[in-house]
């Protein structure tokens, strides 16, 4: 008997490696090997996956210590703010600096801010004879650290919206709101009596633009914080000082215009009484938001270290779960490895006749009765393929279905300002892969026509794909036509090849707009019937590149425009039209269908439309549609 060889498929090379290596290991054997590749990568992403939570629990952790630290900073700041002509050696000075200096002690390692706090320890150092304070080079030196401890402690990279802008407002809006009004005090205070000098009037139209601009972005950036903030419980905790704040601010401004309007005097008590209390409101706000942030931190510090204890507990549970399962799958083999070389054992014997039946339900159950299920495999694969000829036939039909879901409704063309609009579209098969559309997104109506290569299943596919690649760039606010369609070549150059098809298709894009057409793209030529019976025949090749062709085509894609007058057409057709043939193989042509666009230009569009498709059935005769056929009337009211 002649021995054949069956032969050796791409798997079973590939495979071949790892079937010896199984083959020469005892079952505890692979079963060890097989628990070692999974545990290995398993255990290694657990790890990454932790330490990724551990990481950003520390990213907070590292804010809320920079924010500890801020808060010294910003009470010193208050005191020179507030209190500038107290000499250095006195208690207000003595407890912000205590404090400050419990803090640089406790964090300013890891913030690496020892040279800026030594800058302001020695401005803040208290000479023998005890003299006042420069508050000027005391708040530089201020600015200067926190600037630094902002910058190592994270805050200024905050992820969330609504700590984000509480960081902003402490580190940055709040500071120079109060710079600003202190600066404001110090020129009420030197000011001589008289008139505003061009200096001053300088001085107080900066500090007012200022005041205006931090102002609306507090209201602004807080507002957004409100907004994202989880529980929803910021804005009524802090909403009141914020507006409270805002609108006193806004009185302070409109002080300031009378004063430079001369309306009233800059060293008019009143004036200086409003800027001493924004100041004191802005140290109080900032003393308000600070523990707001605080909390925000500790309840995302929380919820890190929630996620870490479930991830940790989900994981140890599961790991559990699957060795108990590992190891009862292991003991199921191998008492099913038992029964069968004990049967085997027997029957060699001659002491067991009958077949062994096994209790166990899987592959091993399955060779003892392969033989007698070879039929049942028959007939089973028998029903599957004609299960798979009609999946295929209902694909089908859905795709067709989905392609007449696609095309504009006649509500969405008649809503087209300043255009009639009429279009037709016939597959030469129960699919097709001609395609128009018109689209009105965000004002602007976009007005598109392409024809896939072929009319089978995929080519409908690929129309579906610029369809929706169309309408989505269009709703994303992509308007120019060299990034709109490069970006669709992309999405059906790499979906085409990633399902093994070498379809393509051509595109026109015309942007319509009060009589104006820009058109771009490459397609067949776009026909402009004049309301005087003139005729226009506007190549496209030089405006584009067939989809799915090449990876980038923004190098060949350019825009030409057209104008419409009233009564004037534009008529985009698909080679389904011009390339038909009859039974004595004659092309239908374009110029038979200019002639029959311009005996009835006058008539609607629905009416013209209906008189040209009618002169193709004609020319057609019996003799079948071999193409997709797509027209489509744009008509100028």
């Amino acid at each position: 008997m002649e021995k054949t060889m069956e032969p050796v498929t791409v798997d079973q090379r590939l495979l071949k490696p790892a079937v010896g290596l199984i083959n020469r290991l005892h079952y505890p054997q692979k079963f060890a090997l097989i628990s070692v590749c999974f545990l290995l990568p398993l255990g290694l992403a657990i790890f990454l996956l932790l330490s990724e939570i551990q990481g950003q629990i520390q990213f907070a952790q590292l804010e809320q210590q920079g924010l500890a630290y801020l808060r010294p900073l910003h009470q010193l700041q208050q005191t020179v703010l507030t209190e500038p002509l107290t000499p250095l050696g006195s208690s207000h000075w003595q407890f912000p600096a205590e404090q400050l200096a419990q803090a640089q002690n406790r964090w300013g390692k890891k913030l690496g801010t020892a040279t800026d706090y030594g800058v302001l320890a020695q401005a803040l150092s208290t000479p023998p004879e005890a003299q006042k304070i420069n508050p000027e080079q005391i708040l530089q030196a201020i600015a200067v650290l926190s600037t630094k401890v902002g910058d190592q402690s994270n805050l200024i990279l905050d992820p969330d919206l609504d700590s984000y802008y509480l960081m902003e407002a402490l580190l940055l809006k709040l500071p120079q709101l109060q710079t600003d009004l202190a600066q404001l005090g110090t020129i009420i205070a030197s000011h001589s009596g008289s008139g505003l000098s061009p200096t001053e009037e300088s001085q107080l139209l900066v500090i007012k633009a200022q005041l205006t601009q931090l102002r609306e972005s507090l209201i602004k950036h807080l507002g957004v914080a409100f907004t994202h903030n989880a529980n929803q419980q910021l804005q009524p905790r802090v909403s009141n000082g914020l507006y409270g704040l805002a609108n006193a601010l806004e009185a302070l401004e409109q002080s300031l215009t009378r004063v430079i309007a001369g309306q009233i005097k800059l060293d008019d008590p009143a004036l200086s009484q409003q800027s001493q209390w924004n100041l004191l409101n802005s140290l109080h706000f900032w003393r308000m938001l600070s523990p707001e942030l605080d909390q925000l931190l500790s309840e995302r510090i929380q919820r890190f270290q929630q996620r870490q204890w479930l991830l940790s507990t989900f994981v140890l549970a599961t790991l559990a779960i699957a060795a108990y399962l590992f190891w009862g799958f292991y003991a199921s083999v191998m008492v099913t490895i038992a029964s069968l070389s004990s049967a085997a054992e027997k029957m060699v014997a001659g002491s067991q006749t009958k077949a062994v039946e096994l209790q166990t339900q899987d592959e091993m159950a399955e060779v003892v009765h392969a033989f007698n299920t070879v039929a049942d495999a028959l007939c089973r694969l028998t029903e599957k393929l004609q299960d798979e000829n009609l999946r295929l036939e209902a694909e089908i039909d859905i795709t067709r279905q989905l392609q007449q879901m696609l095309m504009p409704s006649e509500k969405e063309l008649a809503a087209v300002a300043g255009l009639e609009i009429a279009g037709f579209m016939e597959s030469a098969t129960e699919v097709g892969g001609d395609y128009y559309d018109v689209l009105q997104t965000n004002g602007q109506v976009r007005i598109s026509i392409g024809d896939v290569t072929g009319h089978d299943l995929e080519s409908s596919l690929v129309m579906i794909m610029a369809q929706t690649a169309l309408r989505t760039l269009l709703e994303h606010g992509v308007t120019d036509p060299v990034k709109l369609l490069s970006a669709m070549n992309r999405t059906i150059y790499e979906n085409t090849r990633r399902m093994g098809s070498s379809k393509n298709m051509t595109l026109s894009l015309l942007q319509y707009e009060a009589g104006l057409i820009r058109l771009s793209g490459q397609h067949e030529e776009v026909l402009i019937i004049r309301s005087t019976g003139e005729t226009e025949q506007i190549d496209t090749f030089e405006l584009g590149f067939p989809l799915g062709l090449e990876q980038d085509i923004s190098a060949f894609v350019t825009e030409r425009e057209i104008s419409l007058n009233s009564g004037d057409l534009a008529v985009l057709y698909t080679d389904g039209i011009t390339e038909a043939m009859n039974s004595k193989r004659e092309f239908y042509g374009i110029e038979r269908l200019q002639t029959v666009l311009s005996l009835h230009r006058h008539q609607t569009p629905e009416e013209i439309r209906h008189q040209a498709i009618a002169d193709l059935k004609h020319f057609l005769g019996n003799q079948p549609q071999e193409d997709d056929v797509t027209l489509l009337i744009l008509k100028q009211k």
